[in-house]
């Protein structure tokens, strides 16, 4: 059995101050893009991952789901590691959806993203798919835009400068915000309706960017290559490096990944999954 494991991006991404377990308090629009790794499944007397990664989370949520049952998990990875795009929670949110099939074990997405908030703070946002609202830690999930409103069609650039950006150098130069601010999440749901690029890219935002730069000035550089390449806007994903912007269209977007992979950088044209 094989199933896609479709990379994210935030279009927004709010940090508020360090809760008692340890984790920052999130709030972000997190959206699913059509860059994937394929993750099969399939059935074997024990639990093995050719994943390939020191912390391998296929394994995790595996073992999250039910460690009593066996299986070998296969990826194909194309989500660069470390870009902030959610590759290994992707690959782990891939790996129950198809192993609850596999096994029978008849689970919601609900219930499913409430074990693969044990595996990484992504995972239940990408277990629930389509646009979501994460909060918490990322454990708190729900889909973005009510029952029966329509979600823009969203062309992106995806632009990755090659340069790591770790997560907990990124949290820890980061300056929280002291007060909760509503209008960030109304703003981008108010411009998401109406479906103006403009709207939406002016609307998006990504807490963790500044103290991302600060450490890797090339993401300011990606950034702003991006947006004179003729991408509307441009903003960090997760805690980086990749950096995204909007396009008109699929044929602009092309034309966009085109130009940056001429100047060195890895870049991908995508659209936004919606369910």
């Amino acid at each position: 059995m094989t199933t896609e494991a479709f990379a994210k991006v935030n279009l927004t991404l709010e940090v508020f101050g360090v809760r008692e377990d340890g984790f920052h308090a999130l709030r972000s629009i997190v959206v699913p893009v059509s860059l994937s790794d394929t993750v099969s499944v399939a059935s074997a007397d024990g639990l093995s991952s050719d994943a390939g990664f020191e912390d391998d989370l296929c394994l995790k949520a595996a073992c999250a789901l039910d460690r009593s049952r066996g299986a070998a998990i296969g990826v194909v990875k194309r989500i660069p590691v470390g870009g902030g795009l959610g590759g290994g929670s992707a690959d782990a949110a891939a790996t129950l959806l198809a192993l609850n099939e596999m096994w029978g074990k008849g689970l919601s997405r609900e219930e499913l993203a409430a074990v693969g908030a044990s595996v990484g703070s992504d995972v239940p946002s990408l277990v629930l798919g389509g646009p979501v609202l994460m909060e918490g830690r990322g454990e708190i999930v729900s889909p973005f835009l009510p029952d029966g409103t329509p979600f823009p069609v969203l062309n992106l650039v995806l632009c990755n400068p090659g340069v790591p950006s770790p997560t907990r150098e990124v949290y820890a130069n980061c300056k929280s915000r002291v007060t909760n601010d509503a209008s960030i999440v109304y703003n981008m749901r108010s411009a998401l309706e109406s479906g103006d690029l403009e709207r939406i890219a002016a609307s998006m935002v990504n807490d963790l960017q500044e103290s991302a730069i600060r450490l890797h000035p090339e993401i300011g550089d990606a950034m702003a290559l991006l947006r004179r390449s003729g991408a509307v806007g441009a903003v960090m994903s997760g805690s980086g490096s990749t950096v995204f912007g909007l396009v008109p269209n699929e044929a602009r977007g092309r034309e966009i990944a085109a130009f940056l992979k001429s100047q060195g950088f890895a870049a991908w044209s995508v659209h936004a999954i919606v369910p």
